[in-house]
């Protein structure tokens, strides 16, 4: 098995609780609107009808924001536990490499967080998770989920890691390396197609294949692989 640091999905475990408690929070910030609206009522009767459908009014329309403020949490909450699973089924993948290799999840880089970094002899891969479902394609050199563009630009997201993990390896060993960048698509099914702006695109059951056709022995992947020890905590 591969040496492992880090635990894959922890950020986003993370966000999914982040997000939860601010759900609960606009629930009962829900619940004393309701509570206001109910001690109020009493209040505004000598002011009659007309003062009663005003305060009808506002509690309506901060309810109605209330309700969208938690449907979109709920959502985003939804959003980040997917990611998350995504994420560890691609640990349990990467454990599948043999001792030769060195893999780092969750590693906090300057552009957010890089989902799994592998280190071995014959090269160093940056690898991107994502749980969209579907059908992934490229068409113009442009990456299409469902035949849209993607929401964020995952090509541009990871060349920023990449350039970001190709300097820190260099600072912290002295050796400049080859970054290999994948994007893995966890649930979705992807088209065959040539990597785009050298970003290599696949889903979960081909990356082992991938990395093995892209491995490549060099004196400098020999060099970084050396001196894996220093590299534990990229992130750090």
């Amino acid at each position: 098995m591969a040496q492992k640091f880090g635990r894959a999905g922890k950020s986003a475990r993370d966000m999914a609780e982040k997000r939860y408690l601010i759900r609960a929070a606009f629930a009962l910030a829900g619940g004393l609107c309701a509570l206001l609206f109910l001690l109020g009522v009493p209040h505004l009767l000598p002011a009659g009808i007309g003062g009663l459908l005003i305060l009808l009014l506002i509690f309506k329309l901060g309810m109605s924001l209330l309700e969208s403020k938690i449907g979109e949490k709920i959502k985003e909450k939804r959003r980040a536990v997917r990611g998350a699973r995504g994420e560890e089924r691609l640990e349990e993948i990467l454990d599948e490499l043999d001792e030769n290799h060195m893999a780092l999840h969750d590693v906090a880089s300057a552009y957010g967080n890089i989902d799994h970094i592998v280190i071995s002899e014959s090269g160093v891969f940056l690898i991107e998770t994502k749980a969209h479902g579907g059908r992934v394609s490229v068409s113009n050199g442009q990456l299409l989920v469902n035949g849209r563009s993607a929401e964020k630009d995952f090509i541009a997201q990871t060349l920023r890691n990449s350039y970001w993990l190709k300097e820190r390896i260099l600072k912290t060993t002295g050796v400049e390396p080859w970054i290999n960048p994948i994007i893995v698509f966890t649930n979705a099914f992807v088209e065959w197609g040539k990597p785009i702006k050298g970003v290599t695109v696949t889903n979960r059951k081909f990356l082992l294949k991938v990395m093995a056709r892209l491995r490549r022995k060099s004196e400098k992947n020999s060099r970084i692989w050396g001196m894996r020890e220093k590299l534990t905590r990229l992130g750090g």
